[in-house]
């Protein structure tokens, strides 16, 4: 019976001992944290009890995320130096027996790991940033003590206001950095990072770094364009000096999956050959090829950017496409003017009905002629000097107006436009005038006698007038004048060519070259000065002009023709050797009723002439000249006023009447005396007597030339300051 009761008691013992070790109930742990009063962590403290095996410790910045971070401890507590000083965290720790079983749990409790001492703070140095390295984020590094606690700002300008982005702490071996995820691709931004610690009273202040740092993401390749060509497409995009290759992505839809075709691209453009289809075909009346769709990556190491926007293209089929016409040639039809380009191509071998002519003149590119059937074209000729490049293409009008492959001419114009004629001045002459002034006193009297008008007497004493001027204006001919100008002025011209032949024959024979746009032609032998005729029929040849402009080798068509005579310098008569009005002449007594002459004295003339007989009994003034061998006929002006104007010519002598400014002809045999010709100027009726200065000039005519006007001399004759007899 003892062993009995010894064995139920030893059962009971032992079971009694597996229960306590399996079965005891969770005890509370006490559990103490810090909170801001440390710089180096977060302290956890707990009380040990006789049956912990081990603690763990569950640890979140947020109560109720809390996660294992440390395991397997068998001390009562523990420094969490892996945290960031100012930042709450939340513990709770948990007990373990040997049997692995949970036999003790803390409160959830809050912990603060305090800011480093001010004083010990190290202002961050040596920002930078990988520029442009990442599609998602920007890193920026820097240099500080490890254990501080760092401030990360940002502003989208350089010198903008910075905004905080975060605070953040580093154990002792890991790398200072912080990455920014929250950015605009390919933007650029600038940073700033301070290190932050707690002053003595308690306040928490900053060591800011001095300058800020520039930072972008990297972006997906832009203007990514599409080129179509024969047989492909030709991919091209703007080029990121960030990246080291490219892949191109493609798909048949515009919204459908986008493929990798080209892992590596080093160029920034690419062209697809490997497409699956690029058979045209006609859709709802328009002729259509296939379309793709096109998206392009850059990469850097192992980072990638975004894919780029779409860009669309197709190709043309091969089959489509026509060869450019052979012999395209252009040449310069100058028959008339404005000259014209003849532009001629042989049709491309393969069924094509229409053709395209294009020029390019300064970058811009024009259609001149568009879905002609013609191989041969005239077009205007280009301006002076301008260059252009002619294009021809055939249409394949079966496959929706597709144009084929271009020849082209590039044509540069560089001959001039024939001279503008202006005018030519036929029989023309210079006139080298030579005034001298003299003073030839003239008197001019008029004889005092007892007939009277209005209880006055008729004649007075003597009034005196003078010459006061006498020019010889000779004539130099033999010349034919031409003027002529640019068609277009902003043509240069190296020299113009003039060409001649006389009326009635058939070729023109070169005269000479000249740098000027005006030539006096003088180059006539006598016989072809010689005129013909008689009277007003009387004519010298005529002769035809053309001029070119040369520039370089290129010389112009001919201009229009114009056409002209020259004098004959031999039909050009001499001037009188002298004209004056006489210092003696004899006057009537009044009006023809006393026939008596009376000569009257005074100076002798100048000019050789002594005294005239006055033939109508009036008063008159009266012009002598030498005479010029062998000449009957001269022209004789006159004009009133200090100004010279309003000539009156008088060619035909005699001329009768007895007007004022009358012409009268007095042959030698008429007086007597030496004279061969006279101007009566007649003042019968006094009171119209005017005291105006008076020009006279005398010129030889020529008869046998056609009554052509030969040298000319003239005096300027003042009258008397006083009028004469009772009309004073």
């Amino acid at each position: 019976m003892r062993k009995y009761l010894l064995f139920i008691c030893l059962i009971f013992v032992s079971c009694s001992q597996v229960y306590l070790e399996e079965t005891q109930d969770a005890v509370s742990i006490n559990t103490r944290v810090s909170y801001d009063t440390l710089d180096t962590g977060i302290h956890l403290e707990w009380d040990i009890q006789w049956d912990f095996a081990r603690v763990e410790i569950s640890r979140g910045t947020e109560a109720n995320k809390l996660v294992v971070f440390k395991d397997n401890l068998a001390q009562n507590e523990w420094l969490d130096s892996e945290n960031m000083p100012g930042l709450d965290y939340y513990y709770r720790v948990t007990a373990y027996n040997s049997k692995d079983r949970v036999i003790g749990q803390s409160d959830i409790l809050k912990g603060h790991r305090s800011y480093r001492p001010y004083d010990l703070v190290v202002t961050p140095s040596d920002l930078k940033t990988y520029f442009a390295k990442y599609s998602d984020r920007i890193e920026i590094y820097w240099i500080g003590d490890a254990q501080d606690t760092f401030r990360i700002y940002r502003s989208d300008s350089l010198g903008g206001v910075q905004t905080e982005l975060a605070e953040v702490s580093f154990g002792a071996t890991k790398e200072l950095k912080f990455s920014d995820y929250s950015i605009e691709q390919g933007k650029k931004y600038f940073y700033k990072v301070s290190s932050v610690g707690k002053k003595e009273d308690g306040t928490v202040s900053e060591k800011m770094s001095i300058d800020s740092i520039e930072g972008s993401s990297k972006i997906a390749p832009k203007s990514v364009k599409t080129t179509t060509i024969v047989g492909g497409i030709k991919l091209s995009w703007d080029n990121d000096n960030t990246a080291e290759y490219y892949q191109v992505y493609r798909s048949e839809t515009k919204d459908g999956e986008y493929k990798l075709i080209v892992p590596f691209v080093l160029d920034t453009q690419y062209t697809d050959k490997n497409l699956p289809n690029i058979k045209g075909a006609d859709i709802d009346g328009a002729y259509t090829y296939p379309s793709y769709y096109y998206k392009i990556k850059s990469l850097a190491g192992d980072q990638e950017s975004e894919l780029s926007d779409l860009a669309v293209g197709y190709a043309i089929d091969p089959v489509d496409f026509l060869s450019a016409p052979k012999n395209f040639t252009l040449t310069l039809n100058k028959s008339s003017y404005p000259y014209k380009l003849n532009l001629s191509w042989n049709a491309v071998g393969r069924s094509v009905a229409t053709y395209r002519l294009s020029k390019i003149n300064k970058g811009v590119t024009n259609v001149i002629a568009d879905k002609i059937s013609t191989l041969v074209l005239t077009i205007p000729n280009e301006e002076f000097s301008s260059q252009s490049e002619y294009i021809v293409q055939a249409i394949n009008d079966k496959a929706g107006g597709l144009l084929g492959d271009m020849a082209s001419r590039i044509y540069t114009s560089s001959t001039p436009a024939p001279p503008k004629m202006l005018t030519i001045t036929t029989n023309a002459r210079t006139f080298e005038t030579n005034i001298q002034a003299v003073d030839i006193e003239s008197r001019v009297y008029w004889k005092q006698n007892s007939w009277t008008i209005f209880d006055k007497p008729k004649y007075g004493n003597e009034v005196t007038g003078a010459v006061k001027k006498e020019w010889h204006v000779t004539s130099e001919v033999g010349n034919i004048d031409l003027t002529w100008d640019k068609q277009v002025q902003s043509e240069f011209v190296a020299y113009y060519t003039i060409y001649r032949r006389k009326q009635g024959e058939t070729t023109f024979k070169k005269i000479t070259n000249v740098d000027t746009i005006m030539y006096s032609d003088t180059l006539f032998t006598p016989a072809e000065y010689k005129g013909s005729g008689t009277g007003n029929k009387f004519a010298y040849p005529l002769y035809e002009y053309q001029i070119t402009a040369t520039f370089g080798i290129d010389e112009s068509s001919p201009s229009s023709i114009l056409v002209g005579s020259a004098i004959n310098p031999a039909d050009i008569l001499p001037a009188p050797d002298y004209v004056s009005i006489p210092g003696h002449w004899a006057n009537g007594t009044g009006f023809n009723t006393y026939p008596a002459v009376i000569w009257q004295s005074g100076p002798l003339s100048p000019k050789g002439v002594e005294k005239i007989v006055n033939k109508t009994g009036a008063n008159h003034m009266y012009l002598v000249w030498g005479d010029v061998q062998g000449i009957s006929t001269y022209r004789v002006r006159h004009s009133r006023g200090f100004a010279q104007e309003n000539w009156v010519n008088n060619w035909n002598y005699p001329t009768g009447g007895s007007n004022k400014a009358s012409v009268q002809w007095y042959n030698n045999n008429d007086t007597g005396v030496s004279m061969t010709g006279m101007y009566a100027y007649e003042d019968s009726i006094v009171w119209m007597y005017s005291k105006e200065s008076t020009s006279f000039d005398v010129g030889s005519v020529n008869g046998s030339a056609g009554n052509l006007l030969g040298d000319v001399r003239g005096i300027w004759f003042t009258e008397p300051g006083t009028k004469p007899g009772w009309y004073q």
